[in-house]
Parts: structure tokens; sequence; C-alpha cells
């Protein structure tokens, strides 16, 4: 079973503003309000995660912009520039019903509603009008599902399981007959 990551990105640093150590966050995320609040933030570093202690946060013309403790000039802060922002996954909240996160899909087996073995979503990719499901099947080959509500069954995290209405010839292969 696929452990839940103890960190998640939601963003990266872009350019530095100002002079007193003030940065702009590039937000990597459905969810970019979570920078409204005071969120604990973190970055990678080569031992592991450090901790962010952010002095303040405000958004201008439309973009966050935070301040971290002990990065006082420009000169400091922009160190952090591109550096990649993370939160814990325990501070990402409650989805609506009906929406995942990735991390949780993947892994999961998948089986149609004959119960009959399909494979496992190995990866989730993300475009308009809806994501795609990457599902490995068996013989390694992998398969891409679109996840619209129309096709699914079922989605159970917990017991890390799938149920799919599958259109026809998704997974049927040609020379099965």
């Amino acid at each position: 079973m696929k452990e839940r990551p103890e960190y998640v990105i939601v963003g990266r640093f872009g350019r530095p503003r100002g002079v007193y150590g003030e940065i702009y966050i590039v937000p990597i995320s459905d969810n970019p309000e979570r920078f409204h609040n005071e969120v604990t933030l973190w970055i990678e570093s080569g031992s592991g995660y450090t901790k962010l202690i952010t002095e303040s946060i405000r958004y201008i013309s439309g973009k966050p912009v935070v301040k971290i403790e002990g990065y006082n000039s420009r000169e400091q802060v922009s160190e952090l520039t591109n550096e990649y922002l993370y939160i814990g996954s325990n501070d990402l909240g409650k989805l609506p019903e009906g929406s995942y996160y990735i991390f949780d899909l993947i892994g999961c087996r998948v089986t149609d509603i004959n119960n009959r073995e399909l494979g496992l979503v190995c990866d989730v990719l993300s475009y308009p009008a809806n994501d795609v499901w990457v599902i490995e099947v068996k013989n390694g080959e992998k398969v891409l599902f679109p996840a619209v509500e129309n096709f699914i069954d079922v989605v159970d995290i917990e017991k890390r399981r799938i149920v799919i209405r599958p259109p026809e010839g998704i997974f049927d292969s040609p020379d099965e007959n």
C-alpha cells in the first residue's frame, strides 16, 4: 500500500520583492487560496525538510508575497528563488465529495463492475476537461482512462480500490476474439 507523503508541493518561490526580504510565491496547487491564511511552509534541504517561519503573507496584484523569518534583505531571500514550497500533508484539508488527491489514487487497484481485475493506477494526468488515470495492466502496458463521473462507479481510498465502467475497447485487446 502506498504511504501518504509527509509533505506535498504547493508552490515555489518566485522573485524577491523590494529590499526587505519579501518574496513572491508561485502557487502550484488547485487551491491557491491556501496562501491567504498563515500556513506552515517547508523547503527541501539536503538533510530532509526545513521549516520556514512566516512573518507575514499578503497579496500584491493578486499574487502572494511572503516575508520569512531570518531573511531580511533582497540578497538573502533571492537564495530561495525557484525553491519548491511544501506543506505537511495533514495540513491539506478535506476535499469535497468526489475529489481526491493524486497521491491517494496512485497505487489503487482498478476493477470493472464485474470484478474483473484491470490493473493499478500509476499516474494521473491533469487536463482542462478532465483528469486521465494511467492504469498499468498485467502485461506492463499502460492504459489511459478518462476519469469522468460517467465511467467511475466506486472510489474507495481506504480500501485502495476503484471500480469503473470503462467504455468498450479501452481494456479489450484487438486480439481477444
